[in-house]
């Protein structure tokens, strides 16, 4: 079945590393780190229980992924915490138990004829798939909103400031300031921290948007002062 959050194998319902990435929107070696963590932290019995290494081929390479029980599973998301990570973990969660289930009703005595049976499980099939995509759409969206919301981080904010203190002494030294005008490179400072808060629309620069980082880095390694009355080419 494609587009399955878990599956068997082995007789055991499991999920894997590469489908926790896709679905918590993170890097698939950060998850690799993650699983690697609480495997020291759970220790040899549980985590060769629950938490079983494997491979998978991509671009004609093989790369290494883990595939995850249930409980292997919740220990590795339990410090996911975003909104879109709680309701990511909850969807995990509903089919993991939908998965069980189904096996159960496979190890029952079969009442059903074979059509009825290969029936059931397309029904199944197709309320799983619709299942993922429907979470995956609440994804989508969820990101979405988010995008419009967060505002930049340390990170983000610190390269800011290295890029404002670069362009500012090139300027400086290259002789591209009026320092009749300006005087100091403090002066040169105020005006490209003015101009570029004026151009996002923001009372600090923090408050600039993360999907706005870009641009606003670019902006600054464009921008030009006023010279003589007038911007300087």
């Amino acid at each position: 079945m494609e587009n399955q959050l878990v599956f068997v194998k082995e007789n055991e319902v499991v999920t894997d590393s590469l489908t926790i990435a896709e679905m918590f929107g993170k890097e698939h070696k950060n998850v690799l780190a993650d699983i690697r963590t609480q495997m020291g932290y759970a220790g040899d019995e549980f985590s060769q229980l629950n938490f079983q290494p494997s491979n998978y081929e991509a671009r004609g390479k093989q790369y290494p992924k883990y595939d995850l029980t249930e409980e292997a599973f919740t220990l590795v998301v339990f410090g996911y915490n975003t909104k879109e990570a709680v309701q990511t973990k909850i969807r995990f969660i509903q089919e993991f138990k939908r998965m069980k289930e189904y096996i159960q009703l496979q190890e029952q005595p079969k009442a059903m004829n074979a059509k009825e049976s290969i029936l059931a499980n397309m029904k199944l099939t197709i309320q799983l798939n619709e299942d993922v995509d429907g979470m995956k759409e609440d994804i989508k969206q969820l990101r979405d909103d988010l995008d419009k919301k967060l505002t930049l981080d340390y990170s983000q904010q610190q390269a800011m400031r290295n890029a404002v203190n670069k362009r500012v002494h090139k300027l400086w030294n290259e002789n591209k300031v009026d320092k009749t005008f300006y005087e100091t490179t403090r002066r040169v400072y105020a005006a490209l921290w003015k101009n570029l808060k004026d151009a996002y629309r923001v009372n600090a620069y923090p408050n600039i948007l993360q999907k706005d980082f870009e641009e606003a880095m670019s902006f600054i390694e464009g921008w030009r002062p006023i010279f003589n009355g007038s911007q300087s080419a």
